[in-house]
């Protein structure tokens, strides 16, 4: 039985009619839950609820690099979310640990993941990096602070598409450093003991709380998210996936809410199995 059933099935949406009009009501594990999550639902135009991007993954690639893992024992795909016009920090990691394709005989992938950028001579500028390195990965969003959601989405709807033979996934922000000869021993170790599937560790955040300053950079609104504390999630800089969480994290997407705000819902939508707790990214 698919593991992700119950959570890719929990939000179902029915009708209610009154003796005045048709109410939309919300259910979760076939109960009503009443929100002001609920209000937004029973109020969103036809546009709102059916978003090309979230719910149906109208994705399209300005830059891709389809055979980067086709035909290749991958064994880490390592995929780094970076603005566009951070041309610097993609050189530093190139020149650092991004040089590093194999270790230990175990083949490693990496592409840096980039949403749109609005300015023509950037693109340009990325459109040449990208002929010269190979290793770019381009979305048809608007790369911004408040579509890192879709960020992330996107890159689990292109491994899926493009590289779904690699044994594990690691999401990294461009300001992470990751150690190589550390990682690829403590991965294989999991190849050797039989944990290579329901593989997701990161930092997982407990205690955090909704932002309500208008001003902050973390400002979210009671219509946003209502509640007071949100619930445990992993932190967006980096995260270690086996390649059965990132067909499920991607599948339950599709069938889940979440915000702009690090994806803490789209974190949540996974079973406690999947949330191991490990800092070694």
């Amino acid at each position: 039985m698919e593991k992700l059933q119950h959570v890719t099935e929990t939000m179902i949406y029915t009708t209610k009619k009154t003796q005045n009009n048709t109410q939309k009501m919300q259910l979760f594990h076939g109960r009503n839950i009443s929100t002001q999550f609920k209000s937004y639902y029973i109020n969103a135009s036809a546009n709102e609820l059916m978003d090309p991007f979230i719910h149906q993954h109208r994705y399209e690639l300005l830059i891709n690099h389809k055979m980067k893992c086709k035909g290749k024992n991958v064994f880490l795909l390592v995929f780094i979310h970076v603005a566009p016009g951070n041309f610097a920090g993609r050189n530093l990691i190139r020149s650092t640990f991004g040089t590093i394709s194999s270790f230990h005989n175990k083949r490693i992938v990496r592409v840096f993941v980039l949403g749109k950028t609005e300015n023509v001579t950037i693109q340009q500028e990325i459109v040449n990096e990208s002929k010269r390195y190979m290793d770019i990965v381009q979305g048809n969003f608007i790369d911004s602070y408040r579509n890192l959601t879709y960020k992330l989405v996107f890159s689990l709807f292109w491994v899926n598409n493009f590289c779904n033979n690699a044994k594990f996934v690691i999401k990294i922000d461009d300001d992470i450093i990751l150690n190589i000869p550390l990682i690829i021993p403590y991965l294989a170790e999991k190849i050797k003991t039989g944990q290579t599937s329901n593989v997701l560790e990161c930092k997982t955040i407990t205690e955090n709380i909704p932002v309500r300053e208008r001003n902050n950079k973390w400002f979210i609104t009671t219509e946003e998210y209502p509640f007071t504390k949100f619930l445990p999630y992993c932190a967006g800089h980096s995260s270690i996936m086996s390649i059965d969480v990132v067909r499920k994290m991607y599948r339950a997407s599709k069938n889940v809410p979440y915000l702009w705000y690090a994806a803490p819902v789209l974190w949540n939508s996974l079973p406690e199995e999947f949330r191991q707790c490990s800092e070694s990214v």
